[in-house]
C-alpha cells in the first residue's frame, strides 16, 4: 500500500511557528511504496533538514517521533513533525523556573512547609489512588474501569479472552521464531563456511580443469532425491569431486493475496548439466511450483528449473522460465499457453554466444517449448528471495492447435548449429520423438521461432530425435546435423522385426539449404541395445580435418552392459564401419553410455576427450585421445622382372638367379608428439600369394617377408631403406601372369616397459607396388590363345539306384599362344563323384586332377600345362560314378570349360552334356511247396480214421525286387485250387504274408472254422521219402492185392474250382523281398472215395507293378508269374523177398570176388619191384 505525504510550497517561507500561515489549498499529494522510497529532494526532508535533523534519526526530543511522513495538516500530533512537543516542553520549564523564583521571594518558612506537606500529601493521594485505579486496568486491552463490576465483566467477556488467546500464540510463535532464527543463524554460518571452503577449493583448482557431473537421484537434505552437481578436478593426484552447492529447501513467498511454493524433494538436480566460461548450468526438470489464492490453486506441476552456479564468486542463480501466478481455473478455460508441466532442463545447450538453449518437452501440456536466455542476464536479473520474477531477454517458442504437435514433446532434445547460411544467426534445434502419432520429428527455427527445415522419422515409434547433435563431419565447413532413433527396428532374414536403434545424418549441400534425405544411416547390431539413445560430436581426434562422432547403445553389447561406438568423418560425411568400439568396464545394467560429451581436451594434450556416464553404476569413465603420428610410406620396385636375365647368385647355393631392387621409405608428422620415433616396418612380398608359392624371396634371407627398426626424426626428411629380392626358378610355380603384389606397413614400437603407448599412428602407414613377370608372347608381352574342347560320353543312360560309372571322353587343344595355367574345369551335377582320369597323351600320362567345390557345385579340375602350349591336344578319359538321381529328371547335365589366366581370350566355349536317367527294376516271384510230394498207400488205418483232415501242404511264393530302381503299386494275384468245399480235395486254413503285403482271399479260408492249429496227422498214411517195410504191413495169407494204380490228375484254377488271393503292397525298395503262404490239409473223405487216384495240387501266381516313383521316365514296368504244384502219390504195400533170393545173391558176389583177384594176379598186381642198388653194395656183393 502507498503511503500518502505532503509536499509543501517553496515560495512560501515558512518558519516552525508559524503553522497558522500554512494553506490547505495548495496541498499536492505525493505516492510513496516499498517499491519506491521517499525522494531525498523532498521538500520535507529539506524542511526536517532546516530544524537539525538528520538523515535516520527519529523525530521529537527523545527522537521517537515517527520517520514516515504524515499530513501536516494535523497540527497538535505530538508525535508528528515533533516541532509541537519541543515548543510546549520549552514553555513549560520556563514557567516553571518562573513560579519557583516568585514563591521563593514571598514565602516564609512555615509556609514552605506547608505547602511541602500539602504537596506530598496530594502525592499520597494520587499514588493511593493509582494503585487502586490498578486493580481495575486491563493491561492486555489497554482499557481503565473505574467500577469493580465493568472491570469483572470486562474480564469474563469474549473480546478479552480472545485477546488473551491471540496474545499467548503471539508468544509461542515469536518463542518458535527465535529458536528457529537460531537455528537458521547457525545454518547461515555453516552454509558461509562451506561457501568460503569451496571457493578456496575453487581458487585452488583454477588452473586445471575440473569435470563437471550431474546426479540427478544423489540424496539432499532430509535424505530426499533432490540431486546434486558434483566437480571433479582432473589433475587432482587423488580425484575428490566436491558437490555445488545449491538452495535445495522448499520455499514459499506470501505476495499479496497469492503464496508461491516450490517443492525441490525429486526435482532431479543434474538430469542436464553443462558449462560456458566459469559458470555451470544445472537443470532440475522436475522441479515442483505451485500458487495458492484463497480456496484455489494453480496445482502442483513439474514446470522445472535451473540453477547456475558462478564458479569464481560463488553467486548463484536461478531460471524458471514456465513459472507463472495463473491458477488452475485460468488454463482450464483458456486451454492454451499452459506452461505448468513444463519440465524445463530436459535438455540443454548452450551458444557461443552464452545463450542458454533449454528444451521443455512438458510445455503447452506437452507439445514441447524451447526456452532460451542469455546466462549473463539470467544472473542479472535473478532476485534472491523472490520466486516470481522474470528475464528481459528470454524468449519461449509459441503454442500451436495443430493435430500433428499434440503430445510431441518437442524440445526432448535440443542443439544449436548454423543453417540458413548466415553465419551471424543462430538456428535451433529441436527433437520431438512423437510427434504425429509417434512418428517423430526433428525441427530447426530460426532466432525469430519461424521453422526453417522439419525432418520427419521413418517409422512409428522409432523415437526419432531422442538425440540430436550438430557438427561439421565432412569438412565443408557447414554444420551437418546427426539424429538417434533408439527404438528403430529392422526387419531381418527370418521376417522378424528386430529393435536395434538407428542414427540419421543429414549433410547440409552447396546448393539450396535444405537438409533433404538423410546421407548415411548407421544401424545397431545388438537386440534392445538402444544404439542412438546419445550422440556426442568429438571434435577431429585423428587431425585428419574431419570431425569425428560418437554414437551410444547404453544397453548393447554380448551381455546387455552399453557399448560407445567411435566414427570417424570424410569427405563423404562419416564411414560407415566404426574405427573404435568401446565396451562397458561394468557389470550388465550400468547402462555404459547413457550420457556422451566430447569435443574438449581435458588433459591438455591437444586432442579432444570423450566422457561417457555410466548411471547404473554411478560411475563416470574418461577416455583420452592419444597424440597421433601422421605417416606416409613409400614403396619402389621395377615394373618387370624378365626370368632370362640372371643377373646374381644365391649366397648359399651359388646358383644364378634374377633379381631386382626394393626401395622403402617413411616419413612422420604430427602435432604434439616426441621428437624421436621407433617404428616397426614390415616388408611382405607377393603377398596375394601362399607362403610357400610366394613367386619371389628376399636374396640375404631366402624368406618373402622381414621386419625392420626404423628410428625416425619427424622433422628431418623422410628415411629410406633398399633391399634385394630375386625370382625363382620357373619350375618352381605356376603362376605367371598375375602381378607379384608388394606390401610395406609401418607401426609404432610397443614399449620397452610394456606400458601403453601415449599416441597414435595414423595415415598412410601401409602401401602396395606391383611389378611383373617378362612372358614369351610377342612383343606385345600379351599372349592370346584360342582354345578347342569337345566332348561325349559312354555308358547311358543312368539307371535310378544302379552304381552307375560314366565315362566321358574329352579332347583338349589350343591352336593360338600358350594358354598359362591352362586347366580343364568339369562341373558335375548333384551326385556326381568323380573317380580317375587317364590321358593316352604323351608328357600327359599321369594328368593331374583334383575335385573341389565352388558355389556349392563339385568341380574337377585338371592341369593342361602351365603354359599349355599351342598347337597342342590333349584326349582325356575321365571316370564318374553317379547316383542319388531320384530327382534328377529326365538327364544330368556335365558342363565342360577350358580356363586359363591369360587376359585376353583365356577360356574355351562350354560345353554342355546331357545324359539321359532312367528308372527300371527286376523283381523275381519264385515259388515253393512244402512237402514237394506226398506219397500215400492207397489203402491203410486212414481209411478207417474219423478225422477229415490229412496232411498240410504249404504253397509260398516270394517276391524279391533286384533293382537298381524302387518299385510302387505292386499287386499280386495268386490262385490256388480248391474253394474248401466238402467235394475239394485241398481245404484252405490261412493265407499270411510277410514283408508288407496287404491281402485278401476269396472265399475266405477255413470256413469250417476247423481248430487245425492242433492238428496232427492219421498214423502212418503217408511213406517218406526212404521207405522201410513196417512190419504192419506184411502181407497175410488169403489177404488181397489191389489193382493198379491211376496216372496222376492235374487239379488246378482252370480244372477245379478256385481261391484267388490279391496282394497290394505300395512301394517296394531295390533289395527288398515279399512273401505270402497259403496253408492247406488234404482233405481225406475226397481221397476215401477215389483210393487209386493220384493228383498235381498246382496254384499260381500273377505279380505286376504300376509305376516307379520317380521324376524320370521308366525304361518298363516289372510283371511276371510262378507256378508251385504238389503231387499226391500212392503207393502198393511192400512184399517180402524169397530167401532163396537171398542165398543166389551171396554166392554170385564171392564168386565174382574170387574171378577178380585171380585176374590181378595173372597181371602182376602183387609182384614187388625193389629199387636199383649202388655200385658199392653190387661190389660187397
Amino acid at each position: 500500500m502507498a503511503d500518502r505525504f505532503s509536499r509543501f510550497n517553496e515560495d512560501r517561507d515558512f518558519q516552525g511557528n508559524h503553522f497558522d500561515q500554512y494553506e490547505e489549498g495548495h496541498l499536492e499529494i505525493e505516492q510513496a511504496s516499498l517499491d519506491k522510497p521517499i525522494e531525498s529532494d523532498n521538500i520535507g526532508h529539506r524542511l526536517l533538514q532546516k530544524h537539525g535533523w538528520k538523515l535516520g534519526q527519529g523525530l521529537g526530543k527523545s527522537l521517537q517521533g515517527r520517520t514516515d511522513p504524515i499530513p501536516i495538516v494535523v497540527k497538535y500530533d505530538v508525535m508528528g513533525m515533533g516541532r509541537m512537543e519541543m515548543e510546549l516542553d520549552y514553555a513549560e520549564d520556563a514557567t516553571e523556573r518562573r513560579r519557583v523564583l516568585e514563591v521563593e521571594k514571598e514565602d516564609t518558612e512555615e509556609l514552605r512547609q506547608k505547602y511541602k506537606d500539602y504537596v506530598d500529601k496530594e502525592k499520597a493521594i494520587a499514588k493511593a489512588l493509582e494503585d487502586l485505579r490498578a486493580n481495575f486496568y486491563c493491561e492486555l486491552c489497554d482499557k481503565q474501569y473505574q467500577k469493580h463490576q465493568e472491570f469483572d465483566n470486562h474480564i469474563n467477556s469474549y473480546d478479552h479472552a480472545h485477546k488473551q488467546r491471540l496474545k499467548d500464540l503471539k508468544q509461542r510463535e515469536f518463542a518458535r521464531n527465535v529458536s528457529s532464527r537460531s537455528r537458521k543463524d547457525e545454518k547461515k554460518q555453516e552454509k558461509a563456511l562451506r561457501r568460503l571452503h569451496e571457493l578456496a577449493e575453487q581458487r585452488k583448482q583454477a588452473e586445471c580443469v575440473s569435470i563437471v557431473v550431474g546426479a540427478p537421484r544423489t540424496l539432499g537434505r532430509n535424505l530426499e532425491e533432490t540431486g546434486g552437481v558434483f566437480l571433479c578436478p582432473w589433475k587432482a593426484k587423488s580425484v575428490q569431486c566436491v558437490a555445488l552447492s545449491f538452495n535445495l529447501d522448499d520455499e514459499t513467498r506470501n505476495v499479496g493475496a497469492q503464496t508461491f511454493q516450490t517443492f525441490k524433494a525429486r526435482q532431479g538436480l543434474g538430469a542436464s548439466v553443462l558449462t560456458w566460461r566459469d559458470n555451470v548450468v544445472a537443470c532440475a526438470p522436475w522441479q515442483h511450483w505451485n500458487v495458492l489464492e484463497k480456496n484455489e490453486e494453480a496445482e502442483k506441476t513439474p514446470v522445472g528449473g535451473c540453477f547456475v552456479a558462478q564458479l569464481q564468486n560463488s553467486g548463484r542463480a536461478e531460471f524458471s522460465p514456465c513459472r507463472a501466478n495463473l491458477l488452475s481455473l485460468v488454463y482450464v478455460e483458456s486451454k492454451f499457453n499452459d506452461r505448468r508441466y513444463c519440465e524445463v532442463g530436459f535438455s540443454s545447450a548452450v551458444t557461443q554466444a552464452g545463450e542458454l538453449v533449454l528444451g521443455a518437452p512438458g510445455g503447452y501440456y506437452f507439445l514441447g517449448l524451447m526456452a532460451r536466455a542469455p546466462i549473463a542476464d539470467i544472473i542479472s536479473s535473478y532476485r534472491p528471495g523472490t520466486l516470481l520474477w522474470h528475464v528481459p531477454t528470454q524468449k519461449l517458442t509459441f503454442d500451436s492447435d495443430l493435430p500433428e504437435y499434440y503430445e510431441s514433446y518437442l524440445g526432448y532434445s535440443v542443439a544449436v548449429g548454423e543453417f540458413d547460411r548466415n553465419p551471424n544467426t543462430t538456428e535451433y534445434i529441436l527433437g520431438g520423438p512423437t510427434w504425429s502419432m509417434t512418428l517423430g520429428a526433428v525441427e530447426i527455427f530460426t532466432s525469430k521461432h519461424q521453422r526453417l527445415h522439419l525432418l520427419q522419422g521413418e517409422q512409428v515409434a522409432s523415437y526419432f530425435g531422442h538425440s540430436v547433435a550438430v557438427t561439421d563431419v565432412n569438412g565443408d565447413g557447414r554444420h551437418d546435423l546427426l539424429v538417434g532413433a533408439p527404438l528403430y527396428m529392422e526387419s531381418r532374414a527370418d521376417h522378424k522385426l528386430a529393435e536395434v536403434g538407428r542414427v540419421y545424418l543429414f549433410l547440409q549441400s552447396r546448393g539450396h539449404h535444405s537438409l533433404g534425405t538423410p546421407s548415411l544411416l548407421l544401424t545397431g547390431t545388438q537386440l534392445y541395445g538402444r544404439f542412438g539413445s546419445a550422440i556426442a560430436p568429438l571434435g577431429d581426434l585423428n587431425r585428419d580435418g574431419y570431425n569425428d562422432v560418437a554414437v551410444a547403445a547404453p544397453y548393447g553389447g554380448p551381455t546387455g552392459q552399453g557399448q560407445v561406438w567411435v566414427f570417424l568423418g570424410q569427405s563423404e560425411g562419416l564411414n560407415s564401419q566404426p574405427s573404435q568400439v568401446l565396451h562397458s568396464p561394468f557389470a550388465a545394467g550400468s547402462a555404459f553410455g547413457f550420457s556422451l560429451r566430447g569435443a574438449t581436451d581435458i588433459d591438455d594434450n591437444g586432442y579432444p576427450d570423450l566422457l561417457v556416464g555410466a548411471y547404473g553404476a554411478d560411475k563416470v569413465v574418461v577416455y583420452r585421445a592419444q597424440p597421433v603420428v601422421t605417416a606416409t610410406v613409400q614403396l619402389m620396385v621395377q615394373e618387370s622382372l624378365n626370368p632370362a636375365v640372371k643377373n646374381c647368385v644365391q649366397p648359399q647355393t651359388k646358383t644364378p638367379v634374377s633379381c631386382f631392387t626394393i626401395q622403402m621409405c617413411v616419413g612422420a608428422t604430427g602435432h604434439n608428439i616426441p621428437e624421436k620415433l621407433r617404428l616397426n616396418a614390415e616388408l611382405q612380398l607377393d603377398r596375394q600369394k601362399p607362403h610357400q608359392s610366394r613367386r619371389v624371396l628376399l636374396l640375404a634371407s631366402q624368406q618373402a617377408s622381414t621386419v625392420l627398426d626404423v628410428d625416425l626424426t619427424w622433422r628431418q626428411s623422410p628415411t629410406c631403406h633398399n633391399t634385394t629380392a630375386f625370382l625363382r626358378d620357373e619350375a618352381d610355380f605356376r603362376d605367371k601372369l598375375s602381378p607379384i603384389v608388394l606390401s610395406f606397413n609401418v607401426s609404432l614400437q610397443p614399449e620397452k616397459n610394456g606400458d601403453a603407448l601415449t599416441f597414435m599412428l595414423h595415415g598412410d602407414t601401409h602401401v602396395q607396388e606391383q611389378t611383373r613377370i617378362i612372358l614369351d608372347c610377342g612383343e606385345d608381352q600379351v599372349c592370346v590363345p584360342k582354345l578347342q574342347l569337345s566332348a561325349n560320353t559312354t555308358g547311358s543312360p543312368l539307371l535310378v539306384g544302379a552304381d552307375n560309372v560314366l565315362e566321358l571322353h574329352v579332347v583338349a587343344a589350343n591352336e593360338g599362344e600358350g594358354a598359362h595355367e591352362a586347366e580343364l574345369v568339369v562341373h558335375l551335377p548333384p551326385g556326381a563323384h568323380y573317380m580317375q582320369a587317364l590321358s593316352n597323351t604323351k608328357s600327359f600320362e599321369r594328368l593331374i586332377c583334383t575335385q573341389k567345390k565352388e558355389n556349392e557345385t563339385k568341380v574337377v579340375l585338371c592341369e593342361l600345362g602351365n603354359p599349355m602350349k599351342g598347337d597342342t591336344q590333349i584326349e582325356i578319359t575321365m571316370l564318374v560314378s553317379v547316383g542319388n538321381l531320384e530327382e534328377a529328371g529326365e538327364h544330368v547335365s556335365f558342363r565342360l570349360q577350358i580356363r586359363s589366366k591369360n587376359s585376353q581370350n583365356p577360356n574355351s566355349e562350354t560345353v554342355v552334356l546331357d545324359v539321359q536317367v532312367r528308372a527300371e527294376a527286376h523283381l523275381e516271384l519264385r515259388g515253393n511247396s512244402f512237402p514237394a510230394s506226398l506219397l500215400m498207400a492207397a489203402e491203410g488205418d486212414w481209411e478207417n480214421s474219423s478225422d477229415n483232415l490229412g496232411p498240410k501242404v504249404e504253397h509260398t511264393y516270394e517276391l524279391h525286387n533286384n533293382g537298381p530302381s524302387t518299385v510302387s503299386g505292386l499287386h499280386l494275384r495268386l490262385h490256388l485250387p480248391g474253394q474248401s468245399q466238402i467235394s475239394d480235395l485241398l481245404y484252405i486254413v490261412d493265407i499270411q504274408t510277410q514283408g508288407g503285403l496287404q491281402c485278401s482271399p476269396q472265399p475266405s479260408p477255413n470256413p469250417r472254422q476247423l481248430d487245425w492249429g492242433l492238428h496232427s496227422p492219421t498214423p502212418s498214411p503217408v511213406y517218406p521219402a526212404h521207405h522201410k517195410r513196417n512190419r504192419r504191413q506184411a502181407v497175410l495169407p488169403g489177404q488181397k492185392q489191389p489193382s493198379s494204380l491211376q496216372d496222376p490228375i492235374l487239379l488246378s484254377c482252370d480244372s477245379a474250382p478256385c481261391t484267388v488271393v490279391h496282394c497290394d503292397l505300395p512301394e517296394m525298395a531295390r533289395g527288398q523281398r515279399a512273401m505270402v503262404t497259403a496253408q492247406a490239409f488234404l482233405w481225406l473223405p475226397s481221397l476215401r472215395q477215389r483210393p487209386l487216384d493220384q493228383f498235381v495240387l498246382r496254384s499260381h501266381a500273377w505279380f505286376n507293378v504300376s509305376s516307379l516313383p520317380y521324376a524320370v521316365p521308366a525304361l518298363s514296368l516289372p510283371s511276371g508269374e510262378a507256378q508251385v504244384q504238389t503231387q499226391v502219390l500212392r503207393v502198393l504195400e511192400d512184399r517180402e523177398v524169397p530167401l532163396w533170393w537171398m542165398l543166389v545173391g551171396v554166392l554170385g558176389g564171392l564168386l565174382l570176388l574170387t574171378l577178380l583177384v585171380l585176374a590181378m594176379w595173372k597181371c602182376g598186381f602183387f609182384k614187388r619191384n625193389r629199387p636199383p642198388l649202388e655200385e658199392s653194395d653190387e661190389e660187397e656183393e
